[in-house]
């Protein structure tokens, strides 16, 4: 199916100089640690994280997921407390124990060897993703690093990855976008991006409905066919 997709989608892609990557759930094998981290945060409260929780807040900022929860819960804390309670909750763990998605590293490898450069479209904030990075020994592969803060907007807007790319003095098509969240994928096609989604396990649910939406999508970075998008 990959070999079929590149195939009707090579020859008007053959200008790819960009890939700009989402980090959990896509670079980062890391979406079970905010299942962790709202597990013990509503445990904490007393109670068991709400149905379907988490894919209400997956599209959110993190303030507006914070701000989501203050409203469900009552709680006294303002969203921005929220927030800086979730980022001491998962810290220590991107530092010490998140791992890449299977390939990436010698994906990344190849891309940078190619001379593609590459970018960062993250939720996250630079003080939780960046010790993860290093650890990893990616950080110096990214020129650009943009998080949605950034912009103001989440991923169901498409400012995140035109940011990026923008400063990485490329266009929306000359740029591929790495992305595990369909309104992420249907944001990013819609302003023009060639889109990669990747498969995890917190997208499941709408694994069909993201196949319809992006350009093509990939279990793990090993599929060599990937590679010929930057021939």
């Amino acid at each position: 199916m990959l070999k079929k997709f590149i195939s009707c989608f090579i020859m008007d892609y053959m200008n790819l100089k960009g890939a700009i990557f989402d980090l959990d759930g896509t670079l980062l094998d890391s979406m079970h640690l905010w299942e962790q981290v709202d597990e013990e945060y509503f445990a904490a409260l007393g109670r068991a994280v709400p149905e379907g929780y988490a894919r209400t807040i997956r599209d959110m900022t993190m303030l507006q997921a914070a701000e989501y929860t203050k409203g469900i819960t009552g709680v006294s804390e303002s969203a921005e407390e929220i927030c800086s309670q979730w980022r001491r909750m998962v810290a220590l763990r991107y530092e010490m124990d998140v791992p890449l998605k299977v390939g990436a590293l010698e994906f990344l490898r190849f891309l940078r060897g190619r001379g593609v450069k590459l970018g960062v479209a993250t939720t996250l904030t630079e003080d939780m993703y960046m010790p993860a990075l290093s650890r990893l020994k990616i950080a110096d592969f990214f020129s650009v690093r943009v998080s949605v803060r950034d912009v103001g907007k989440g991923k169901g807007f498409p400012d995140v990855y035109l940011r990026a790319a923008s400063a990485m003095g490329l266009s929306a098509s000359e740029c591929v976008v790495f992305e595990d969240i369909l309104m992420g994928l249907v944001s990013a096609r819609g302003a023009g991006f060639f889109t990669v989604a990747v498969a995890d396990d917190s997208s499941s649910a709408d694994k069909a409905a993201i196949e319809r939406a992006c350009s093509f999508y990939i279990q793990d970075f090993t599929q060599p066919e990937l590679k010929e998008l930057f021939r």
